[in-house]
């Protein structure tokens, strides 16, 4: 059985690239698009899940889809939508660490 594959960071160009490319692996079985944001490029046949890893729900993501392998590219320097160097900063830091908790219990 293939692996199921949750790329975080799916809106922007470096994720979205990794989503197209991971799915052509034979090992792997699905791939869950994840961003806080709709993206505006093609993702192949990966489902995109809407979701902010700032948030407690990410966990609930992990489990709803079986995700044993986690690529985390949703970090950035500057973001993608409104609020500035604060939310850039709080995803950068406090999204990482939601989803590395929620990957440690799941």
């Amino acid at each position: 059985m293939g692996k199921i594959v949750l790329v975080t960071g799916a809106a922007r160009q470096l994720g979205g690239r990794f989503v197209r490319r991971i799915q052509r692996d034979p090992g792997v079985d699905r791939v869950i698009a994840l961003d806080a944001v709709t993206p505006g490029h093609q993702l192949g046949d990966a489902e995109f899940v809407l979701a902010d890893i700032r948030q407690s729900a990410i966990a609930r993501v992990l489990a709803e889809h079986s995700v044993d392998t986690v690529v985390h590219l949703d970090v950035s320097a500057k973001a993608l939508g409104a609020g500035g160097r604060t939310t850039v900063k709080e995803t950068n830091v406090i999204g990482t660490m939601q989803l590395l908790g929620a990957c440690q219990k799941s």
